[in-house]
């Protein structure tokens, strides 16, 4: 008999508390499978843009090679199905069709925008022998279930392809000094054919050294590019100096110059400038102290200096 109460008397679920359990396992599995699109998505993103780099800098080589005697260039469409096309001609609108290699973007990824230089700001094609481009530019993808993180895909005037990922675009974490500084040169288009670019090393009481780097003499992909050692007060000073972007933008008018100067190679003071006959420009690009402290330059073409 009291076998019999204990068994009656034994509580059972609710349907309530049945459609509880199950609306939390609901709500944990929608949050899981949230998580899991949020990571697969942006996994997705950085194997789409470096897909996209591949493919840009194969269209590249393809040209440098002169493959079917002829250049190649990439086309990119942000219309549905997202996706971009590897091909082989002048411009897309004149190419060989049957030469075309489709790929499209995993259903996860699309494009944001697609802005490279030139009457078509889908399309960009490489130059032969140095594989330069007159269509430098970028493109942004995006994750579809959340815009705001993106990769950018960027194409230089040189031919070089680089990526840079960020949701916030931030580099607060990152260690910045005067090794490696870039300054953006506007307003002034630089006359390649007759300009210098001058270094004057200062090491009182010695004598100033001034090095004149003509521009002409070291023009590489469409970029000025120069490297090298010059001796101040019996130690070498040992720099690089290159553009990014040269004569570029509206009006030709923008330039970003690249200076490498590490510190454990040069301990002079150094200063930066643009010179011809006559001079064209006044002032000066950066100035460098003994110790690597930078003063951004006087030049009223300098609009910015920033440490890297």
């Amino acid at each position: 008999m009291a076998c019999f109460l204990r068994f009656n008397n034994a509580r059972g679920f609710t349907l309530v508390e049945i459609l509880v359990v199950f609306g939390i396992l609901g709500l944990l599995l929608a949050s899981a499978l949230v998580a899991l699109s949020t990571l697969r998505g942006g996994s997705d993103l950085q194997a789409e843009a470096r897909g996209l780099q591949r493919v840009l800098e194969l269209a590249k080589s393809k040209t440098i090679a002169s493959e079917g005697d002829a250049r190649y260039g990439v086309y990119a469409t942000s219309t549905s199905p997202h996706r971009y096309v590897l091909f082989q001609g002048n411009d897309y609108a004149s190419r060989v069709v049957s030469e075309d290699v489709v790929y499209e973007l995993r259903e996860t990824i699309e494009f944001d925008s697609i802005s490279f230089g030139g009457a078509v700001p889908e399309e960009v094609v490489f130059d032969r022998i140095q594989g330069t481009t007159s269509q430098a530019g970028n493109t942004v993808l995006r994750v579809k279930t959340d815009p705001s993180d993106t990769t950018t895909v960027y194409v230089e005037q040189s031919g070089a392809v680089e990526i840079d990922s960020s949701s916030v675009p931030s580099d607060a974490d990152r260690v910045k000094d005067t090794r490696h500084v870039h300054i953006d040169y506007t307003n002034r288009p630089i006359v390649t054919a007759t300009e210098t670019i001058r270094l004057t090393f200062s090491s009182p009481p010695a004598p100033d050294v001034v090095k004149n780097i003509a521009i002409a003499s070291y023009l590489s992909g469409g970029q000025i590019v120069w490297e090298g050692t010059v001796q101040v007060g019996g130690e070498d000073q040992t720099l690089k100096i290159h553009t990014h972007t040269l004569n570029s933008g509206v009006g030709s008018n923008e330039t970003k110059f690249s200076v490498h100067r590490d510190r454990r190679f040069n301990t002079k003071a150094l200063t930066i400038e643009i010179n011809g006959s006559p001079d064209p420009d006044a002032g000066t690009l950066v100035t460098y102290d003994a110790a690597g402290i930078i003063t951004p330059g006087t030049s009223i073409y300098v609009t910015a200096t920033q440490e890297q």
